[in-house]
Order: structure tokens, then C-alpha cells, then sequence
């Protein structure tokens, strides 16, 4: 597995001003990741992407039954593997209101 950087962030403010703060700082739009409200990573810390992709595609679809929320399993933040989304809804949830008027 290669090494990576994470920033932890807690908001003192509204999460759309966060949203739009990070957009700034990195220069760029947050599309669509700025319209999901939780990212949930998962790794093998072994380095192994099939046995990880093997455990987080019955994760996604579980969610996915539910038919509740907008989902995209994405691999390394480049490729969509899978989108869900609730029942007549468009497949990325809205942006956030405000959030891309800013940007």
C-alpha cells in the first residue's frame, strides 16, 4: 500500500462552509464528493485491492438495498465502480445549497 496524507477536520461552522473552504484551498471544484455528506474508506492494509474491493462492493450493496441514499464506490478516487441512488432520484444527490455558488 503507498503512503498517504489525511487532514482531519472538525467544523466549527456549518459543513457547507467547510465544503467551500476546502474547494479554495485545494483550487478546484469538489464534484461530486462535495455532495456526499460521508466518505467511508476502506483499505487492506496488506496491500491487496481485490480482497479490498471484495469486502467493500457487499458493503455498497447492502446501502444500496436499502434505497435510501446516494451512493458511488469509487476506486482511488478515479474510477466509479457503482452509483445507487433513492427511488426517482437522479443518480448524484444536489449540491449543497450555496456551496457552488461560491466556488
Amino acid at each position: 500500500m503507498t503512503a498517504h496524507h489525511s487532514i482531519f477536520i472538525h467544523p466549527g461552522v456549518p459543513g457547507e462552509s467547510l465544503t467551500a473552504d476546502v474547494a479554495t484551498a485545494f483550487g478546484t471544484r469538489l464534484v461530486p464528493v462535495a455532495r456526499y455528506q460521508v466518505i467511508a474508506s476502506l483499505r487492506d492494509f496488506g496491500g491487496d485491492r481485490e480482497r479490498e474491493r471484495a469486502s467493500a462492493e457487499p458493503i455498497f450493496n447492502r446501502l444500496a438495498e436499502l434505497r435510501r441514499y446516494w451512493l458511488a464506490l469509487v476506486f482511488d478516487l478515479q474510477a466509479v465502480i457503482a452509483t445507487a441512488a433513492p427511488p426517482k432520484r437522479e443518480t448524484f444527490p444536489p449540491p449543497p445549497s450555496g456551496v457552488m455558488d461560491e466556488l
